[in-house]
């Protein structure tokens, strides 16, 4: 992996946050070498390192197949960090398929760092958040 940045929604380089703000993780990878797939893997992880979230390119039928040598990929990852006050790491992996066992071109613990503060949202508890809609009627029995 040449360069993993996480943008939050302004697009800057971001260590902090907003509890469900808009990010990007951007991944850019280079081929060094002859192979027949690549496929990249992620997951968001807790303080504890208990994954929040992961999946890879197999999974979401994105296999590039026979990359050439000296080619660059730029992978763009977007989602809403609906995570809970805290701090995270991304984990990422470089491999064939669905799984790390058959090839791992590479695999980087901690590849990036960043905290999710609570700016504008109603105090919670938890690692998710989740936007309830809570009504509230006068019981006639």
């Amino acid at each position: 992996m040449e360069e993993i940045v996480l943008l939050n929604s302004k697009g800057e380089p971001a260590e902090y946050i907003a509890v469900g703000e808009e990010v990007q993780l951007i991944v850019r990878v280079k081929v060094y070498r002859p192979i027949e797939s690549l496929v990249l893997g992620y997951s968001i992880k807790d303080r504890l390192g208990q994954v929040m979230y992961g999946t890879n390119t197999w999974h979401t039928k994105q296999v590039i197949r026979n990359p050439r040598v000296g080619s660059e990929y730029l992978f763009t990852i977007a989602f809403p960090a609906n995570f809970g006050v805290g701090s995270y790491s991304v984990q990422t992996a470089l491999v064939d398929r669905d799984t790390h066992l058959t090839a791992n071109y590479e695999w980087r613990d901690y590849a990036l760092v960043f905290n999710v503060v609570n700016i504008d949202k109603n105090h919670f508890a938890g690692c998710l958040w989740n936007e309830p809609k809570i009504t509230i009627e006068e019981y006639a029995g």
